[in-house]
């Protein structure tokens, strides 16, 4: 516990350090664009989104990235889900644990410093925390939650056809 407290901290220092505070009503030094599968994704198959973060400003900007995919859902990235009537799909409860496995999940929080212009892809395990086990079309976005140095940045949204 001791660790993914620690790495939050340097994840969180390091971004602060390395980006100046947006003003208010300053346009966000980034853009988040999530590119999804082209082909339909099978019932029980996995989705990973990737996510491309690219910086928009004329300086130095941090960004947290997810390191691990059993990474909490919601600490870099809120994601959100809908399928083709417009509901929420509800999150997955997490994993139990089983016996002699280690008392938490597995992660680790990284971070990035991102010169002008420059972009890098992040990936976004949604069924870990999603179940899409229904065929049909979900609608799947993503936002920067607006921690000390986050700017609360919404992706754009992408739709996923889930077939039998």
């Amino acid at each position: 516990m001791k660790t993914v407290a620690m790495s939050l901290v340097c994840a969180a220092t390091l971004a602060a350090l390395a980006t100046p505070s947006p003003r208010s009503g300053q346009k966000p030094p980034i853009t988040l664009h999530l590119e999804a599968p082209k082909a339909p994704l099978k019932v029980g198959e996995r989705l990973v989104l990737r996510a491309k973060i690219t910086n928009i400003s004329d300086h130095k900007v941090g960004v947290g990235l997810m390191a691990g995919e059993a990474f909490p859902m919601g600490v870099i990235y809120q994601v959100y889900v809908c399928d083709q009537r417009g509901h929420t799909v509800p999150r997955r409860p997490p994993p139990p644990h089983s016996k002699g496995a280690a008392a938490g999940p597995i992660f680790s929080l990284g971070g990035v410093v991102l010169n002008p212009g420059q972009s890098v892809i992040d990936r976004i395990p949604v069924t870990n925390y999603y179940d899409l086990n229904r065929p049909g079309k979900y609608r799947i976005w993503i936002r920067e939650p607006p921690l000390p140095a986050g700017y609360g940045v919404k992706s754009n949204v992408v739709t996923v056809t889930v077939v039998k």
